[in-house]
This record gives structure tokens, C-alpha cells and sequence, in this order.
């Protein structure tokens, strides 16, 4: 605790020299030296879910606005910035991203504050939704997701470049997922008095190699005078990233941990593992294709991905999917997957999902 009080003493520190800092250049005008950017993204999704073949009352196939997003970022000078996103899927608005950024000690390293992605699992925290190797993520990142070990967070976070080779994050969270503020709820299940701490460092190797490790501890539950059910969940893991010149991408992670009784309301502790591995082959060709809408391109895709959990078996699936996709310029781009999901619950039977996602990104 005595560590987590000095690293929150020195943040605010920094943060108040760098507020002295602004009050001194008083010759600043904001309006006149901000530059704003404004970017989005459209995705449309179309879905065959084989699983919902045994549910009469259930829409097996159709078409979803999967992602509408609109984001603007503005720099305030050459130390200040901030990024706003706001997503509408299925017709309903939520925050995404509302961040704003310090740069410290020569722009080398920054202090991030508001709500943003985490730094934990290479295929969430550092590939955007506008750029996945398949149409979805796997369900091992959204096995973080749902434990809350992973996606967007509100909170504070320090890090920086050391050199070209090595570069760090520290966050401190609420470690209740997006959009929840904490202060003042009592659902139990989402309540952290003991907030979240998030670690990871990377590791360029070279222009074709890179590694990244990621732990995390999430102290879930409620503590009172009368009653105390809190524990932590954990995570550590190691991630890394292949991207050849002949336009191989491969990317892999494992994460383990535990999933503590309070959290999932049961007698005991449960062990967790869960991996994905995924790849593509892009190829382009040197002339545009304008009869076929600009078409300039196309892509290899496949993955794996296993989950092996004690905590609950019931939606938890090992998937194995395979697909293409065509580039139209560089903005826009049609994948389509076949994808096959082997329960990990017993008695369950296995099943197809076919997915096809037209990305635009503006």
C-alpha cells in the first residue's frame, strides 16, 4: 500500500510541474496553437450462427451495424493532447476513449489520464478494431474482457520509451470496466475497493520481432466494517508479434491467472489459461483495379485459439477460424470467416459461425 501511495505522490507531482510549467508561458494561447484531427470508422457485419439452429425463437443470420465511431483528437501545443471516441453499436451511443496526455523529459515519456485501453493482451491493446487479422477478436480476449483484466478502463497511467528497443506502462485503474465510475456503487460484483494495478513492458527486437509482457492485478469485491469479500484477480502474459517484408503478420499471447471466488460467487479460487494465435498474408498489386471499386489488394487470414477454465464453461468455446479479405485502397476493406467452435463444456455440441465485416475507415 505505502508503494502505491508514494507512485500516486509522484504523479501528482508531475502533474503539478507541468501545470507550472503552462502558468509560465503565459504567451500561449491555446486557440491559436491547437491542431485538431477528426477521424471514423463504419463497419457493417453480416452473421450465420449455426449455434442458434436449436433456439426456434432465435434470428439465425442478418445484417448489424457493428461498429459506427467518431473520434477527434487535438493538440494543445507540443506537451498537451487529448483524444475523444464515441461508438454506436445497434444504435446505442457509449464513451470509448476520453484521454488526455502529458509529455515529460523530452517527450520520452507521457502521463495519460481518463478512460482508454489498458495495457494488457497485444491483440486488443495494440491492434485497432479498424485493422484486426480476423473479423473478431478471439474469445480468449474477451474471456479478459469479461473478468475485467483487459479493454478500456478508467484511471491514470505513466510510461514512456527508454530507448528504441524497450519501452514501459504503469496503470493505476478502477478496474471495473468502461464507463463505470465506481465512486458511490454498490453492485458487488464491479465494486474494486482495491482499484487495479497494470504493468507491461515491450520489446523491439527488430523491425520483424517484437515481445511483450503484461501482469495485472484486479482487487474485485466490496469491503465494509461488517463484511469483507474482496480478492484479486491476476494475469500475466506474454505476447509477441512477426511482421515479415513478403507481408506475413503473425501474432500470439498466452495469459494465466486466477479468477477469485468473490468475483464469479463461488467456494474457491479458479485457475485460468487461455492462448490465441493468429496470422494473415497480404499481397498488393502495383495498379489499382478501378473497375472493381479500386480493389488493390488481398489477404490470408487464420487462428486458434484455446481456452482452459474453471471458471465457467458455459459460453467458452475452443475456435479454429479461416478466412480472406480484399483491400480497397487503404481505407477500406471486405474480410469474411469461417469459423468452428468446440464447446469447452461437456455434452455441448459443436458449431459454425460464418462472419463477414465491411470496414470503412475515414
Amino acid at each position: 500500500m505505502k508503494i502505491c501511495v508514494w507512485m500516486l505522490m509522484l504523479l501528482a507531482g508531475l502533474m503539478m510541474g507541468s501545470m507550472n510549467v503552462l502558468a509560465q508561458e503565459s504567451n500561449v494561447k491555446a486557440k491559436k496553437s491547437s491542431s485538431w484531427e477528426f477521424s471514423g470508422r463504419v463497419q457493417l457485419q453480416h452473421a450465420y450462427n449455426e449455434e442458434f439452429n436449436l433456439q426456434d425463437d432465435v434470428v439465425k443470420h442478418g445484417f448489424r451495424i457493428r461498429r459506427a465511431r467518431i473520434q477527434t483528437k487535438a493538440s494543445v501545443n507540443s506537451w498537451l493532447s487529448g483524444k475523444i471516441q464515441v461508438d454506436v453499436r445497434d444504435n446505442s451511443p457509449r464513451l470509448k476513449d476520453a484521454e488526455g496526455k502529458i509529455k515529460l523529459f523530452n517527450g520520452n515519456y507521457n502521463l495519460r489520464f481518463g478512460q482508454f485501453k489498458i495495457p494488457v493482451w497485444r491483440e486488443e491493446f495494440l491492434r485497432s478494431s479498424g485493422d484486426l487479422i480476423m473479423v473478431e477478436r478471439s474469445l480468449a480476449s474477451s474471456f479478459l474482457i469479461v473478468n475485467l483484466l483487459s479493454a478500456r478502463n478508467v484511471g491514470l497511467e505513466f510510461g514512456g520509451k527508454v530507448n528504441e528497443k524497450f519501452s514501459f506502462a504503469i496503470n493505476y485503474n478502477n478496474g471495473a470496466g468502461e464507463g463505470n465510475r465506481e465512486l458511490g456503487n454498490s453492485e458487488s460484483r464491479v465494486v474494486n475497493d482495491g482499484k487495479m494495478w497494470v504493468g507491461r513492458v515491450d520489446f523491439n527486437l527488430s523491425k520483424v520481432v517484437k515481445v511483450g509482457v503484461s501482469g495485472a492485478v484486479n482487487q474485485v469485491g466490496q469491503a465494509s466494517d461488517s463484511d469483507t469479500t474482496t480478492g484479486n484477480n491476476t494475469l500475466l502474459a506474454p505476447d509477441f508479434g512477426i511482421y515479415l517484408p513478403s507481408g506475413i503478420d503473425i501474432e500470439g499471447a498466452i495469459a494465466t491467472g486466477i479468477i477469485d471466488k468473490s468475483f464469479i460467487e463461488q467456494f474457491a479460487d479458479k485457475k485460468y489459461t487461455v492462448w490465441n494465435l493468429s496470422g494473415r498474408w497480404k499481397k498488393f498489386y502495383k495498379t489499382a483495379l478501378e473497375a472493381w471499386g479500386g480493389l488493390n489488394g488481398f489477404e490470408l487470414a487464420a487462428s486458434a485459439t484455446g481456452i482452459n477454465s474453471d471458471v465457467s464453461t458455459a459460453d467458452e468455446s475452443n475456435v479454429y477460424k479461416g478466412g480472406f479479405g480484399l483491400y480497397f485502397g487503404k481505407r477500406m476493406r471486405l474480410q469474411s470467416n469461417f469459423e468452428y467452435h468446440i464447446p469447452v463444456a461437456e455434452g455441448e455440441d459443436n458449431f459454425t459461425t460464418i462472419r463477414t465485416n465491411f470496414t470503412l475507415n475515414f
